[in-house]
């Protein structure tokens, strides 16, 4: 009977292992270039934010959540490409024309690095549950060479007591740990 019981707990436990790790697995999933070290006195840009999602200022967001996540990794100097240009038409329907005018400003600027990406997903899902959903890409040049030194992209769902910006925090943070940050020499 003992013998019996305690097979029984095993094979329930180990179930609930499988289980969890298929349900973690199958909420998020991250591709990245080979990670990068850089200097973290260099001074980062953040550059526009390509909103392809269906809601409304994701980018935005999207743009605030990466400073934050930079500046509390060291990055001192980060600051977020703002247009003085009132909207345009042109830009709306060609975001390229304003990243071209932003890594002109931030070259101009002498900024080291450009952060830019895509919101792909920013939205809580149909559903009694309504989990949040996040998908975003970013890509970092070196603006002193034009170079495209890491990419990644990754998305995630959260539970239905989740927000969508933790969740988007969440996702930023496993992103940006891709980039490894040599600490300032004296």
């Amino acid at each position: 009977m003992f013998t019996k019981l305690v097979v029984t707990r095993k094979l329930i436990i180990n179930l609930v292992l499988v289980a969890m790790l298929l349900f973690i697995s199958a909420c998020s999933s991250m591709s990245t270039t080979n990670r990068v070290t850089l200097d973290v006195s260099e001074r980062w840009a953040i550059l526009p934010i390509n909103n392809l999602s269906q809601t409304a200022q994701a980018d935005l967001q999207a743009q605030t959540l990466i400073e934050t996540r930079l500046r509390k990794r060291g990055v001192s100097a980060v600051d977020t490409y703002i247009p003085v240009t009132q909207v345009s038409l042109r830009n709306l329907l060609d975001p390229a024309t304003d990243l071209k005018t932003s890594i002109e400003w931030a070259k101009q600027n002498d900024y080291r690095y450009g952060l830019t990406g895509s919101v792909n997903e920013w939205h809580y899902k149909a559903g009694a549950d309504r989990e949040p959903a996040v998908g975003i890409s970013l890509k970092l040049v070196d603006l002193y060479s034009s170079e495209v030194v890491w990419q990644a992209n990754a998305a995630r769902t959260g539970w239905g007591y989740a927000s969508l910006p933790s969740v988007a925090d969440k996702v930023i943070r496993e992103l940006l740990q891709e980039v490894q940050l040599r600490p300032a020499t004296p």
